[in-house]
């Protein structure tokens, strides 16, 4: 049952889809693919050169069933760039391997091995004609040779001179430190280490699309921290990374069309990498590694936020389909907490400017209040009254419209500078002089449309009939679902266990 009253709503750009069947388990990810540069299908800006850097030589590998494979060592390479090619070629081969391969480079103009179904060695020729010649003159010497057209998938691995190429559509082919089979070693993108390996793609013929191949547990490494301080209590960590591997296996499909599986960004969890880590924050990932949160069978979407503010929240109040793991607590470890309260204000005019630039044109604004709350005092309904039209938000759509670290959270209530205190015997309660109704001598029933003037007995005092701003006093920061962080951490101060903390925050669950 939903109480009715006051003002405002949702969090974090999760961008989450609910699916709450059918998750593949932990134990069937090994490696996690995580995007570090991309563009949109529809967009074709072309993004800076992809150099990473290692502290030792590289090979050139393939995730093959979720397993890596290493194909070529390259102990030369100890720095590279991923490119694009779009150029003809005259293409020698197949060869069964890189050596075979590697044995006629040198009677290829400009030669180099590139990784297909098979391996082979393409020219470096400046236009078409230039490699049909080249094709005739080697085909003339007993080469296997056809004239290869541009290919929108062909990337090449370069520093200065073209080392090697392979076709991203092919295979799932990456660049690692030498020896390492993607564990226990980094290398750096951009100044930043990742653990793993890196490879490239051309989803749609669109510029490079880096992507970081690492273990999941080392993938988590770099979230947790990223995610909660790695100097809080290591219960706390161990919750953390428990809902971090939940996360990621549930969303594990979340960027396949771009050929990856998250990013690392707050569309996804944010990932930091090497240089982010932690003793403490890769304890707790060791100490729960393959461990995850079920609801019965069903791998819970664990959700979280920075702070409940005293109350979590139902799944469908905050964004549509009911979680019977997602349920609304009392949460008293979140109280206290940084961002337990906290307070804007609004003019009048910002506010009628806001909803304008959101397509809501309804004049000069009258009035605005919630007029649909949670059980747990959470808005559902925000309405906000014009002189020509008025305009409904609902669950995330205020937070989404005033911004999500502006309103913080939707546990809040708002006060126009025109709220007057009434009861009705039981309660006292602030209103607006535009939701009230008054009794005239003849016993007419109407809705107060001027000033009114209220008396102590000494004074009158003029309260307008439209507020000219709206003070939003909030609690907590965030959505409100599953686990607020503060409130983990200091249950964990209390002494309670990774386990504890979770099962508090998501109903009828349990670790496996």
């Amino acid at each position: 049952m939903r109480k009715t009253s006051r003002i405002i709503i949702f969090s974090l750009i999760l961008g989450l889809i609910f699916s709450i069947i059918g998750f593949a388990e932990t134990n069937e990810i090994n490696i996690i693919k995580i995007g570090l540069q991309y563009t949109a299908a529809d967009n074709n800006t072309v993004k800076p050169l992809v150099v990473i850097k290692g502290n030792t030589a590289f090979e050139l590998g393939e995730l093959v069933n979720d397993q890596y494979v290493p194909l070529v060592q390259l102990p030369h390479i100890t720095q590279f760039s991923f490119d694009k090619d779009n150029g003809y070629h005259a293409v020698v081969g197949p060869y069964a391997t890189y050596e075979e391969a590697n044995a006629v480079m040198g009677q290829v103009t400009g030669g180099f091995v590139v990784k297909s179904d098979n391996y082979y060695v393409y020219s470096i020729s400046s236009s078409q004609s230039e490699a049909q010649s080249e094709a005739t003159r080697l085909t003339g010497s007993g080469y296997s040779v056809v004239l290869g057209t541009p290919n929108a998938n062909l990337v090449v691995v370069k520093n200065g001179t073209v080392l090697i190429g392979f076709d991203s559509s092919v295979g799932e082919y990456i660049m690692t430190p030498l020896g390492s089979e993607l564990k226990d070693s980094y290398s750096y993108f951009d100044n930043v280490s990742y653990r793993g390996g890196f490879g490239a793609k051309r989803v749609n013929t669109n510029d490079i699309t880096l992507i970081n191949y690492v273990m999941m547990d080392e993938y988590l490494y770099g979230v947790v921290p990223r995610e909660m301080d790695k100097n809080w209590p290591v219960e706390a960590l161990k919750a953390q990374a428990i809902v971090a591997r939940n996360f990621a296996v549930v969303n594990i499909n979340k960027f396949s069309h771009y050929g990856f599986n998250l990013d690392n960004t707050t569309n996804s969890q944010v990932y930091g990498g090497y240089k982010w880590e932690g003793p403490l924050s890769n304890q707790a990932v060791d100490e729960t590694s393959g461990l995850t949160l079920k609801h019965e069978t069903t791998l819970v979407n664990a959700f979280y936020h920075s702070n409940s503010g005293g109350f979590t929240e139902n799944s469908e109040n905050v964004f549509s389909a009911p979680l019977p793991y997602i349920k609304g607590v009392y949460d008293p470890f979140s109280i206290g907490a940084p961002n337990d309260t906290w307070t804007l204000e609004y003019s009048k005019s910002f506010i009628e400017n806001r909803l304008k630039e959101l397509g809501y044109d309804i004049g000069s604004l009258k009035n605005f209040y919630v007029s649909e709350y949670t059980d747990q005092n959470r808005v559902y309904k925000a309405i906000f009254i014009g002189t020509t039209d008025h305009a409904i938000l609902s669950k995330q759509d205020i937070r989404k419209a005033f911004g999500y670290n502006e309103v913080k959270s939707t546990l809040l209530k708002v006060v126009p500078d025109n709220s007057l205190v009434v009861t009705d015997g039981k309660e006292f309660i602030d209103k607006s002089p535009t939701t009230l109704t008054v009794i005239s001598g003849d016993g007419t029933v109407s809705t107060i449309s001027s000033d009114v003037y209220v008396s102590d007995g000494d004074e009158t005092s003029k309260i307008p009939n439209v507020a000219t701003k709206y003070v939003i006093n909030g609690k907590g920061w965030g959505h409100g679902l599953g686990m607020s962080q503060w409130g983990a951490k200091n249950m964990a101060e209390q002494g309670f266990e990774f386990e504890q903390i979770l099962t508090f925050y998501y109903t009828d669950t349990h670790i496996e």
